[in-house]
């Protein structure tokens, strides 16, 4: 979605419709116009309105004057289409020269998003049915209009990788449907079919609604990929039966007639071709010329994703349209918001509920996969190790402080333990007479162990009771004397 777009030939029915439709959907829409022109065809059209010429590069300074560049938009639709075999020199300055410079212009603006129309006869036949990858070369290609638009697509893709601009093309095959003036070539075909009863020649060609092109062209400026060529190609249709749909919505049965093959013959087409000019006659080889150029190619599809529907209107309702004159309605082309944000919404709650369903069952494992990546993070063996090593540490010094606390007592203890009396007893409980004696005087024997242990404690020197250096940094006690400092250092 984009806040403004610069539209080129605006005067033309493809550009016309384009710049109907974003009307139609409350899009601000500027227009390049050639001066002096006509501009009865945007009556009534809330436009604003530039005078220039694209294949005067200075004439579009105007044109390019928006407030947002990278938040705008061009759409490029001005070309002349001919299939006439002669060389045109107004077609190739449209066509060439033109989109050039409007091209240049939208690189040197840095406008945001560019879309060009283009042609799918610009595409090298052979690279398109091998690979499918599209080649834009006019030396491969048959006809002035095709080498034209191969040579100004060719152009926008050079931009597109030198220059990183956001562009893309569109490549309609033959474009028909309401809209267009009586000098264009289908309507002079219709022409000379239904009102002098030219008999058409044989051949084919593929053939795609104006409409289809311009939602194709919209869909596009909002979702194509920059760089990206969009073929749009409708219904193949040989001659005979092109002009059969055409007799049908004429409200006639009778059978169509093509030139028999001996007047499309080299051996006498060139007298048929010398009768014609003399007699000034048309000549059905000039008039039905569009379905003697590439009879046989018929290109895949691309653009159809781009289409609201994804369907193409049938060749038989474009020529029905035609022939009856049938305006376009703009409000039946714009898509209806209301049931796509409907049909948008439920996407989103049947995708939310999908992804919660998901998110439930790949909690656990995403859980794990989190704690084995911290795990080297946070080194959790080496922590705990620590922590153990610290509370050993501690475990310990408790140990010394209450082992050293107790050293005075301890050292006289082994005394009482090595008394013989103590340690023969086993002797006198062996006699039978003396159980109750025994028993007797163990409560007596443990008081004066007591007492032998207090006298000990009592008559231990002061002096003797050696207090580690530790010990009197934990009492703050002062450092005099050079022992204290030799015990620290040690």
């Amino acid at each position: 979605m984009y806040e403004k777009y610069l539209v080129t030939g605006a005067l033309y029915p493809v550009g016309n419709l384009v710049v109907k439709m974003l009307l139609e959907e409350g899009k601000k829409v500027k227009v390049l116009v050639p001066p002096e022109a006509d501009l009865s065809i945007l009556d009534g059209l809330d436009v604003e309105i530039s005078e220039g010429q694209i294949f005067e590069k200075d004439s579009m300074k105007d044109f390019f004057k928006v407030d947002d560049p990278r938040h705008s938009a061009v759409i490029h639709t001005e070309e002349i289409v001919s299939i006439s075999a002669e060389t045109n020199i107004n077609m190739r300055r449209i066509n060439v020269t033109g989109t050039n410079n409007v091209i240049d212009q939208c690189v040197k603006t840095k406008i945001g998003r560019v879309v060009c129309l283009g042609s799918a006869y610009a595409i090298n036949p052979k690279s398109a049915r091998e690979n499918s990858v599209m080649s834009f070369d006019r030396t491969k290609v048959e006809g002035d209009y095709a080498k034209t638009k191969a040579e100004a697509a060719s152009y926008v893709m050079e931009k597109v990788s030198l220059n990183k601009l956001n562009a893309s093309l569109l490549l309609p095959t033959f474009i028909i449907g309401p809209g267009f003036g009586d000098d264009y070539d289908m309507n002079r075909i219709l022409k000379s079919y239904l009102e002098k009863g030219l008999s058409p020649v044989k051949g084919g060609h593929a053939f795609v609604d104006v409409r289809d092109v311009v939602l194709a062209l919209l869909g596009i400026t909002e979702d194509g990929q920059a760089g990206a060529s969009y073929v749009l190609n409708g219904e193949h249709k040989k001659s005979e039966d092109f002009f059969a749909d055409v007799s049908k919505a004429n409200g006639s049965s009778d059978p169509v007639k093509t030139m028999p093959k001996w007047m499309m013959g080299k051996t006498l087409g060139k007298f048929v071709d010398t009768y014609y000019r003399i007699s000034k006659k048309e000549n059905p080889k000039e008039v039905y010329a569009l379905f003697m150029n590439a009879p046989d190619h018929n290109y895949d599809t691309t653009a159809d994703k781009m289409l609201p529907s994804g369907e193409l209107r049938s060749v038989f309702d474009s020529i029905n349209d035609v022939i009856h004159k049938v305006e376009v309605d703009v409000s039946e082309l714009v898509p209806k918001a209301e049931p796509a944000e409907e049909e948008a919404e439920t996407e989103a709650d049947e995708t939310a509920e999908v992804v919660e369903a998901v998110e439930e069952k790949a909690e656990p494992e995403e859980k794990e996969e989190k704690d084995d990546r911290l795990l080297p993070k946070l080194n959790i063996p080496s922590v705990l190790g620590t922590l153990n090593a610290m509370s050993q540490k501690k475990e310990e010094e408790k140990v010394e402080e209450k082992a050293k606390a107790e050293e005075a007592p301890a050292e006289a203890e082994p005394e009482v333990e090595a008394e013989p009396e103590v340690e023969a007893e086993p002797e006198e409980e062996a006699e039978p007479e003396t159980e109750e004696t025994v028993e007797a005087d163990e409560p007596a024997e443990e008081v004066a162990e007591a007492e032998e242990a207090e006298e000990v404690a009592t008559e231990a020197p002061a002096e003797d009771a050696v207090v580690p250096i530790w010990e009197r940094m934990k009492s703050d006690a002062p450092l005099d004397d050079l022992d204290d400092l030799d015990d620290l250092n040690s």
